[in-house]
């Protein structure tokens, strides 16, 4: 489909930059044919920033000219707040999916609030607090970078459920949950890392993770955690030389990646007894490269953090 703004027929993002018309913008965003645009012209950043925007927020034009990085004059409080929020998530990830949701993200309580009242119903929380009202029904909250601890005048699931509100990746008032400085020192203390993620040949420790490159690392991440996890979020990691394998404990959970088979196991939910038989039935062969006698050690640390 085609785009025309100010008399010209649009064909890439700079060409909509530069003939940006606001009201056509509006027009084309609430009929549904900007995102269009967007997704066919293959911009899926920017496609998805926009999808999410609510069509009856009143900051809707700000929020669109922000996420297609267009100078918005008729909110400069909002557009200004959007660059902060956008260059400290920045310096805190190279995530793009993340930085991409900078509109939808709060970084403090006030951010939260102004979210609320704006009409967010999915809000990504990114700190290490935050008071969540229990009255606002239908929402979607989802903890970035990082557990956030949850304040919320609720005693139970069955409470938030009659409000239909959800929580994804924090720490709720009545759950118990380790601190991810004392599970960093269980892991140093068991493995000896030396604050190194090792990187594993013939059960030998020969390199680490900080040797890899940025996109290997980023590779790696995603083949261990399947993209639940940022790197900030993982405890310890140890991969093959090859990167054909990988585990990793979380903040919450034991993952594995690659030819040991993938999988993301919440720590509570273990069995030790299990767990040796499952990975080794995936691939023998891969589990014995990557864990070796390493394995003792893993169930140690699982025994310990199942008790968090």
């Amino acid at each position: 489909m085609t785009l025309k703004l100010n008399g010209v027929e649009v064909r890439t993002i700079e060409e909509l930059r530069d003939n940006f018309d606001r009201e056509k913008i509006l027009d084309a965003f609430k009929s549904g044919a900007l995102v269009t645009w967007l997704e066919n012209r293959f911009y899926d950043d920017e496609a998805d920033a926009v999808a999410k925007i609510d069509s009856d927020d009143d900051n809707a034009l700000a929020k669109i000219c922000a996420a297609l990085d267009v100078d918005c004059a008729d909110n400069s409080e909002f557009s200004n707040r959007l660059r902060e929020k956008k260059s400290a998530l920045s310096a805190m990830t190279d995530d793009s999916a993340i930085i991409a949701n900078a509109a939808a993200t709060a970084l403090n309580q006030a951010d939260l609030a102004e979210l609320i009242h704006a009409g967010c119903r999915t809000i990504y929380l990114c700190g290490e607090n935050f008071s969540v009202p229990i009255r606002v029904a239908d929402m979607n909250y989802v903890g970035v970078l990082s557990t956030p601890k949850i304040k919320i005048r609720a005693q139970s699931q069955a409470d938030l459920d009659a409000q239909n509100i959800t929580f994804d990746n924090v720490q709720l008032p009545w759950q118990n949950s380790a601190s991810i400085d004392e599970l960093k020192a269980l892991a140093e203390k068991i493995f000896q890392t030396g604050g190194k993620f090792p990187i594993v040949k013939g059960g030998k420790h020969v390199s680490t993770f900080d040797a890899l490159t940025a996109a290997e690392k980023s590779a790696a991440v995603q083949m261990v955690c399947h993209g639940e996890y940022a790197a900030e979020q993982i405890i310890f990691l140890q991969l093959t030389d090859d990167l054909t394998s990988g585990f990793a404990f979380t903040v919450d959970a034991f993952c594995t990646g690659g030819d040991i088979g993938s999988s993301l196991m919440p720590y509570k939910k273990i069995l030790q007894t299990s767990l040796y038989a499952k990975l080794y039935f995936n691939n023998p062969d891969a589990c014995e490269k990557l864990l070796d006698a390493d394995y003792d050690k893993v169930r140690n640390f699982l025994t310990v953090a199942k008790t968090f």
